[in-house]
């Protein structure tokens, strides 16, 4: 079970640095189609835990990355080994927000492997378009 968490006092703020950081990881990679930013972040609802969870002190940014195929990831985007029906994850670092670290998850989606619908369904309502190529 998830610990409580305490929100950030001014969500637009984190979303405005958010935004900014991922742009920056973002625009490193040609092989992106578009991106959202999906749960927490996107709702509004970013903030750090009472208590560890899952060796996090807060809130993980989902950013939901549509590639073009063929595709190059870079390097540093750390594979989990984590396959879903409609994305692959990746760890792409963290977001830094008033000392506390975020987890950066990349659900990477490649069209011809993965269910494009089901990602839609689950973004429906609870995602932001952040970057369009």
């Amino acid at each position: 079970m998830k610990p409580n968490k305490k929100l950030y006092e001014s969500q637009e703020d984190v979303w405005r640095e958010a935004a900014k950081h991922l742009e920056s990881i973002l625009s490193k990679c040609d092989s992106i189609k578009e991106a959202y930013v999906w749960a927490s972040l996107a709702e509004g609802k970013f903030g750090t835990y009472e208590e560890l969870y899952k060796g996090q002190t807060g809130s993980d940014i989902d950013l939901v990355i549509v590639v073009k195929e063929p595709f190059e990831l870079p390097k540093e985007w750390k594979d989990t080994k984590v396959k879903k029906s409609w994305f692959d994850l990746y760890h792409l670092g963290n977001f830094d927000y008033k000392g506390n670290k975020h987890q950066i998850d990349g659900l990477v989606v490649i069209p011809s492997k993965h269910d494009v619908e089901k990602m839609k369904e689950a973004l429906k309502g609870r995602s932001k378009r952040i970057y369009v190529k």
